[in-house]
């Protein structure tokens, strides 16, 4: 038998191997994508309530209530929400609320 032909026959027999083992790595994937179906899940969507309670909406409320001021923004730091409001019409505060809805800065 020719180097050649060893060649020729090795490569056949990896091939038929590959070919065979498909429908294995398939069935292996599925539980992975569930009902064979091969669908990425989607991303975890980020809640906005903090794991002790305040949402953003109350925290930038509450702040509203506390200064009487106009909120500009509310962004969401660690711990709880920093709320950006006009105060007076002239100046600008940052107000940082709790995730337990603990108001610093409002004075």
């Amino acid at each position: 038998m020719s180097g050649r032909h060893m060649i020729r026959r090795l490569q056949t027999g990896l091939a038929l191997a590959l070919v065979l083992s498909l429908p294995l790595a398939a069935e292996a994937a599925r539980p992975l994508f569930g009902n064979g179906q091969f669908e990425i899940p989607p991303p975890q969507q980020q809640s906005l309530v903090r794991p002790s309670g305040v949402s953003m909406e109350q925290a930038a409320s509450m702040v509203q209530r506390q200064t009487g001021g106009r909120v500009l923004s509310t962004t969401a730091v660690d711990r709880g929400f920093e709320v950006r409001v006009l105060v007076d019409g002239k100046r600008v505060k940052k107000v940082f609320v709790d995730s337990r809805g603990n108001i610093r800065g409002a004075d």
